[in-house]
């Protein structure tokens, strides 16, 4: 009896041992499975914040100036129209003229310049130079290639020859606080190279240009409205009606 008794113990003994023993791989088992969990998690929570930052990188438009409607009223006489508009071509004999005030301004929203117009007809168009770069630089926001770069050129309307638009004014192309870098040196080097790169794809590929090319928006308007001129990182210009706002001058 003593020896079946030493046998049952052993036997529960080695059962206490090897339940244990399962019971700790059971245990480490699962924690190296939540400890892989929260890595998945981890991993999962920054790939959605990256593809968040890169769907707003991608999404992101800057402005490049704001378009205010000041009038429009109508002329009988296209002979007597502001000298302004005079170059502009089959007049009827009631025309409308339309007022303008557009002010350009830099990256940070501050005012570098305005100018009042005056244009025959309903439909403003904005001319510019546009340079766009792969969609990777705008994602990894490459400090030279992570934007669309935009020079406007012209305001003009639809009863008039784009050549016979209005210039608009950027000294040197390049924003003020802004020539001196490196980003400028690099803007005023393809701007200079403008329609090279716009029609010889290799030289293009050379500078990491996706596209280079001449586009113009345009829009009917009417008194009072407001228009911000963007341009977005990924894309080209647009003309986007607007509230009007007070506008920072720089100091």
């Amino acid at each position: 009896m003593r020896s079946l008794a030493r046998i049952l113990v052993a036997t529960a003994c080695i059962g206490l041992l090897l339940g244990g023993g399962w019971l700790a791989i059971a245990l480490s088992q699962a924690a190296r499975l939540q400890l892989q969990v929260v890595k998945l998690e981890d991993e999962l929570r920054q790939q959605m914040e990256l593809q968040k930052l890169v769907a707003e990188r991608l999404g992101r438009a800057r402005r490049l100036g704001k378009l205010h409607v000041l009038s429009q009223h109508r002329i009988n006489d296209p002979a007597a129209m502001p000298l302004s508009v005079a170059s502009a071509t089959e007049l009827p004999p009631e025309s409308i003229i339309t007022t303008l005030e557009f002010i350009e301004l830099d990256d940070r929203g501050h005012q570098i310049g305005s100018r009042r117009i005056v244009v025959p007809g309903r439909e403003i168009f904005f001319d510019a130079w546009t340079v766009r770069f792969p969609q990777e630089g705008v994602a990894n926001d490459d400090p030279l290639r992570g934007r669309t770069l935009a020079l406007l050129r012209r305001i003009y309307s639809d009863r008039m020859a784009p050549a016979d638009g209005f210039a608009i004014d950027t000294p040197g192309a390049i924003p003020n606080g802004y020539a001196a870098t490196e980003g400028a040196r690099f803007e005023q080097a393809l701007w200079k190279r403008f329609w090279i790169l716009a029609t010889d794809p290799h030289a293009a590929a050379e500078q990491g240009v996706r596209v280079a090319q001449g586009e113009a928006v345009y829009k009917p308007v009417a008194p009072g409205q407001v228009f911000d001129v963007e341009v977005e990182s990924a894309g080209g210009l647009i003309l986007r009606p607007s509230l009007p706002s007070p506008v920072q001058t720089s100091n």
